[in-house]
């Protein structure tokens, strides 16, 4: 492996879209607000996809969206055995989140802007610059821009993607770019679970019907104890209630109170354990508050693993290694959770730069030496497809 990066580092043209790429760091930050700019939530993913569309278009490729609205773009023509690479086009935060860009120094802080805004504008240069150096590959290399990926989305671009692939029925290779950084190396999926829990009873006034079932009180008592079970704490496992909601006023007895809970875990059979603590803590509160539930699973992330040995993740390893970084192998729950499973050979690797307070209103990348992450990529997909 060390020899086929070696060659492929080596090539001509390959320094040339290198050059190209590290040129071009303020066109590419350009690139990367503009797109950021553009509200993508989960089921709205329409006009970033439209603006991905173009840059793909303009750079002379014929990209296609699916029955799901993935745009998918073949690099230089189709066929078996594909080398592909997404870069989820969705953000977790709502449409109606407030989008201004701010600076302080070199970071850009503004919602989605490291997730996945660098991994889109690192999909489209890697592109742009290959194209415009000449490189060509002997496997197929696909593009693909696809919704879906965050919270509610579940997945639901690649399943769809891997569900009826366009080239046909063989395997092929995956590439996640997904967030910042150059050093991780995500080949292990971690696989979720997310329920949406309501609780229900009559409601009332607080003082004329004191003394009603209140789900609000009920759902505190199943949050407390779920949380608290030591039970629950096992390596490699988490949980998190990331949504709570109840009531119409200070004064009223709630009739309604809902709450939303990430379970996540690396052991298929931990996570079964933690579904079902989290179940017995519901129907336990409901008993004692004499309370109606309903438990609805939103969505479901399953586990896999790309070995260590795999040539993808060797390949990985090795081109992050030739930029002066240490790759870390990572488990982490990507688009990539989905060939995993599969047993397809598949990795997700960060954009380049450095990001914090992801997912949060307070979301930053710094573009600083942004043009590694991006050349890795490039290495990657040639070392993968082989340069021909």
């Amino acid at each position: 492996m060390r020899q086929r990066v070696a060659s492929v580092l080596g090539d001509a043209r390959v320094r040339q879209a290198f050059r190209y790429i590290f040129e071009n760091e303020a066109a590419i930050e350009a690139d990367q607000v503009r797109i950021t700019l553009i509200p993508a939530p989960p089921f709205g993913e329409t006009a970033r996809a439209e603006c991905f569309t173009g840059e793909l278009s303009q750079m002379g490729f014929a990209p296609a969206t699916d029955a799901i609205g993935n745009v998918i773009a073949a690099y230089d023509g189709t066929g078996s055995n594909p080398v592909v690479i997404g870069a989820h086009l969705d953000t977790v935060f709502p449409a109606s989140t407030p989008l201004e860009l701010r600076r302080k120094g070199r970071s850009l802080f503004l919602p989605g802007i490291s997730d996945n805004g660098c991994g889109i504008v690192a999909l489209l240069w890697s592109l742009r610059a290959a194209r415009r150096a000449g490189l060509r590959f002997k496997r197929p290399v696909i593009a693909v821009g696809n919704v879906g990926e965050e919270g509610e989305g579940n997945l639901r671009g690649i399943r769809h993607l891997f569900n009826a692939p366009p080239w046909g029925t063989g395997g092929c290779d995956f590439i996640a770019i997904d967030g910042a950084g150059i050093e991780r190396v995500t080949h292990q999926a971690l696989g979720s679970r997310r329920f949406r829990i309501r609780m229900i009873g009559p409601g009332g006034h607080s003082w004329a019907d004191f003394g009603r079932p209140n789900p609000v009180h009920a759902m505190a008592g199943a949050i407390h104890s779920f949380t608290s079970a030591p039970s629950n704490r096992k390596p490699g496992t988490a949980f998190n209630v990331g949504v709570v909601r109840g009531g119409i006023s200070v004064n009223a007895i709630p009739s309604e109170a809902l709450m939303e809970v990430d379970l996540r875990s690396i052991n298929s059979g931990n996570l079964d354990d933690l579904e079902t603590n989290l179940k017995n803590a519901v129907a336990e509160a409901s008993v004692i508050s004499r309370v109606e539930y309903k438990i609805e699973l939103m969505g479901e992330r399953p586990s896999g693993i790309t070995p260590a040995s795999d040539p993808v993740v060797q390949a990985a390893r090795e081109s992050t290694r030739q930029f002066g970084a240490d790759p870390r192998l990572d488990i982490g729950s990507t688009d990539a959770n989905i060939p995993m499973s599969c047993g397809i050979p598949a990795v997700a690797i960060g954009a380049g730069g450095a990001s914090g307070n992801v997912h949060t209103p307070g979301e930053w990348f710094d573009p600083s030496n942004r043009h590694l992450g991006i050349q890795r990529l490039l290495t990657l997909i040639a070392v993968l497809a082989q340069l021909d």
